[in-house]
């Protein structure tokens, strides 16, 4: 309020600048003088404005840039000369500096909760290394945000607190802040990290990083916000850990941080943050430039890592020490290995004898591959989330291509699916990775293997699963039934960030846009939901639209399709230049041409969009039953027309127990091929692959040269027929009535039966869907 004041005070002095030179003149007899005075009031008013930043600058400057620190030949002697004099302001200086320190917390604090949460009886105990001035301590213990998020951790609810670093400066003002707040189990411990006992801050870093290893519980939780120069990355862990692009600095920005601190003997070099992610498997990481405000910005940043340890000090350097735990402690990750995984680690030097096929007669939790805790291979965030829906997969040059997901929402039908399929509880499904949460609800089977290439699609699935686990009903419903949620970030750092792998934290910390409004309308399948709102727009039925969806009844919503909508949707223009248009078919509806070509071969375009839509809109309601086109229409779920794990009974379901049914998920990144080549011989029951297989060439009317290897979809049905138990069964959709590559299905010996087929020029939907 005092600089506002004295800003507004300037500006009128600026503005009157004139009036008032004239007045005095009358005293000074001298223009000159008379100018000098009112722009030194001007400039006195404004000083006094920024005088606590300026003085703040110029402290900082000179102990940082100009004040000699004498001779001292320690490492703490350097330490007490470099802040003696600039401990007061060093919290206001690294505001700006050491950015990320927030976050560092909220994603600590989340994973404390957890524990505290699963084992309440748990002893905690708060080591903050180097944490000079506590203001870490006094930050944890602060109320942010609505009142539901509360502090991010009590200091009242740790045992013991202890601050630990080498500057008696900066723990002076730390005891004075400790002493204010009135925290009793908070201690300042002036001691060497590397030697320190609880009852030089800069040790030799692989040391501290050693120890800290071996002291932290295995449940712990290490949090790093540091600054730090990276190189082009070539180690298989940077893939682990994703997004390794944006930890890249550019040479330039290397070569001059790297000089700039080492006139203060602190070293930057990449390798050290490589030893601490040889070291300490990464839980979540965030990582990009200093410029970025991480409490707004889209993107995360320098190094805020929340990171849960492993018990031995490296499993690679001392695989000989003792474990602070036993096995049987570790979490029993029988998950898959995605196919960039086990290239990166074929071509490390690590052996591959720690990967192991798990016998899924001997095991209830997997029947998949089971990567081993041994000191061959270094344990990653897929290992130590508190929940394992993710297989471990690497970043790949390819995911690259995938900005986004492309389905935001699943276009079938499960209540028809679900009377055909009939999941029982032995059954090992495998589906592409779709929202199939229905699944779980309905036939609680033992496994649900999602697959897809796109990273983004699993991380979708992944952030709906942690959303269950974490989140009450009310903000879930918020998220995925408004679409909406004007405090995701918060959510996401408190609450949800325990129960996403690094992939996916990152990439929601980047996309958290996407719930400011109209969730649904991202991502390549919003494509189609946004030029679906903008044609209704233009064509004036927006408003009609809008009036079919909250139709009492019937034959209120068929008398607003035949006379309002339909002329208008499907109309000769519309059909010819919108429907038939391949961009228009791929872009917005993701129907590719071989996909196109499948059904062009029994009918038109124009036919196709009148049996989709007429038998829909004229015989199921949407209000209260097709969800479906709600959300289409809508762009969000209403809680009369919503999917089974939107509703409240379905949520509390899903919830029940820890959120114990949706253990069965293990969602891959890779091609399904791959997928069920390592699931192995028998491991599945029942593969739903939907309209997968339209996307293929027609190998049927030009079939392979002559002693040439089998097409792509024939390979993948013999590799179906390998992973299916006897008796297992297949299901997906085609566009087309007798799709082509039934024919390839029946040479591998599969019998193949239709379940629906949509006539054409029919008038009853097959289900809510009708495609």
């Amino acid at each position: 309020m005092n600089k506002a004041v004295a800003l507004a005070a300037a500006a009128g002095l600026t503005i009157y600048f004139r009036p008032m030179q004239h007045h005095l003149d009358t005293y000074t007899q001298h223009p000159g003088v008379s100018a000098t005075l009112v722009g030194a009031a001007i400039a006195f008013v404004l000083l006094s404005a920024f005088t606590s930043q300026l003085m703040t600058a110029w402290s900082f400057a000179w102990n940082c840039f100009f004040r000699p620190l004498g001779k001292t030949s320690s490492q703490e002697g350097r330490l007490t000369e470099f802040y003696r004099g600039q401990a007061s302001i060093y919290d206001k200086t690294r505001e700006k500096l050491l950015r990320g320190r927030t976050t560092m917390l909220k994603l600590s604090a989340a994973h404390l909760r957890e524990v505290r949460h699963k084992n309440p009886h748990k002893k905690l105990v708060w080591l903050d290394i180097g944490g000079g001035t506590g203001w870490n301590v006094e930050e944890m213990d602060k109320v942010r945000g609505r009142v539901a998020f509360r502090a991010h951790f009590p200091i009242k609810d740790f045992d013991a607190v202890y601050v630990l670093d080498l500057c008696e400066p900066l723990l002076e003002v730390s005891r004075k802040r400790f002493e204010a707040r009135g925290f009793k189990n908070v201690q300042c411990l002036l001691q060497d990290a590397t030697h320190f006992t609880l009852p030089d801050m800069m040790p030799d870093y692989l040391t501290l990083l050693d120890r800290v290893d071996r002291f932290l519980n295995p449940a712990g939780v290490f949090g790093v916000c540091d600054f730090y120069v990276s190189a082009r990355e070539s180690s298989s862990l940077a893939g682990v850990i994703g997004d390794v692009a944006s930890r890249q600095c550019s040479w330039l920005s290397r070569w001059f941080w790297l000089h700039w601190f080492e006139l203060d003997h602190v070293d930057l070099h990449p390798s050290r943050r490589g030893y601490l992610e040889h070291n300490i498997p990464y839980y979540v990481s965030l990582h990009t430039s200093r410029r970025i405000d991480t409490a707004k910005a889209s993107q995360a940043y320098e190094v805020d890592a929340g990171n849960t340890i492993s018990a031995s000090a490296s499993p690679l350097l001392h695989p000989s020490l003792s474990r602070q735990h036993s096995m049987s402690e570790v979490p029993d990750l029988a998950l898959g290995v995605s196919a960039a995984l086990s290239r990166t680690r074929s071509r490390s030097s690590a052996s591959t004898s720690g990967l192991k096929r798990s016998d899924s007669r001997s095991s209830d939790k997997s029947d998949s591959y089971r990567i081993d805790i041994a000191p061959d291979f270094q344990l990653t965030a897929f290992h130590y989330g508190l929940k394992h829906f993710r297989v471990p997969y690497v970043d790949d040059p390819i995911h690259r291509n995938f900005r986004s997901y492309i389905y935001s929402f699943v276009w079938e039908d499960p209540r028809v699916d679900m009377e055909h399929i009939k999941l029982g509880k032995e059954d090992a499904n495998i589906f592409l990775t779709l929202l199939v949460c229905a699944d779980a609800i309905e036939g609680r089977p033992r496994r649900i293997h999602t697959v897809d290439f796109n990273p983004c699609q699993g991380h979708l699935l992944e952030l709906k699963l942690a959303c269950i686990s974490a989140l009450d009903y009310e903000d879930f419903w918020m998220m995925f039934g408004e679409g909406r949620h004007p405090n995701f970030r918060e959510l996401l750092d408190t609450k949800i960030s325990p129960f996403l792998t690094s992939h996916a934290y990152q990439f929601w910390r980047k996309k958290e846009h996407y719930f400011d409004s109209m969730f649904y309308r991202r991502g390549y399948s919003g494509h189609a939901l946004r030029l679906s709102a903008w044609a209704l727009s233009l064509t004036g039925l927006r408003g009609w639209a809008h009036k079919m969806c909250i139709a009492e009844d019937l034959n209120e919503q068929r008398r607003i399709w035949n006379q309002k909508i339909r002329p208008v949707l499907l109309s000769g223009f519309l059909r010819k230049i919108i429907f038939a248009n391949p961009a228009f078919m791929w872009n917005a509806l993701g129907v590719p041409m071989n996909q196109a070509q499948v059904f062009l071969q029994e009918t038109s375009v124009s036919q196709f969009a009148i049996d989709t839509f007429d038998p829909v809109a004229l015989n199921t309601p949407i209000k209260t039953d097709n969800y479906h086109y709600q959300l289409c229409l809508e762009g969000k779920y209403t809680k009369e027309s919503c999917p089974a794990y939107l509703t409240r009974e379905g949520f509390e379901a899903l919830k029940k127990d820890d959120a114990a049914r949706l253990d069965c998920f293990r969602v891959h990144t890779d091609s399904i091929m791959n997928v069920m080549k390592r699931l192995g011989k028998n491991s599945l029951t029942i593969a739903i692959i939907m309209d997968l297989q339209d996307w293929f060439p027609n190998t049927v009317v030009t079939p392979p040269a002559a002693g040439a290897q089998p097409c792509e979809l024939t390979q993948t049905i013999q590799t179906l027929k390998m992973a299916l138990k006897p008796g297992g069964r297949v299901f997906f959709r085609s566009a087309g009535q007798e799709p082509w590559y039934l024919e390839l299905y029946r040479r591998e010996g599969f019998r193949v039966e239709c379940i629906h087929k949509r006539p054409i020029g029919g008038k009853e939907p097959i289900d809510r869907v009708n495609m």
